[in-house]
């Protein structure tokens, strides 16, 4: 049995703006974006990075908070 494609469903991909089978990129703030397999390892970076920022911010409003 072949692996299953994590490129199923169509759509635009967010990266490179063109229609393509995308995946989901998921954001700690709730928000997503989607990527075709070509932009794949760029939006992992991308959104890595950003949600790697986005908790360093949190941890940092939660301290000033306590």
């Amino acid at each position: 049995m072949g692996r299953k494609s994590m490129f199923t469903e169509e759509g635009t991909c967010d990266w490179c703006k063109k229609p393509s089978f995308v995946t989901r990129h998921d954001y700690v703030d709730g928000k997503y974006h989607h990527s075709c397999q070509a932009c794949y390892d760029m939006a992992k970076i991308d959104v890595r990075l950003f949600n790697q920022g986005e908790m360093q911010m949190r941890e940092r409003m939660a301290q000033r908070a306590s």
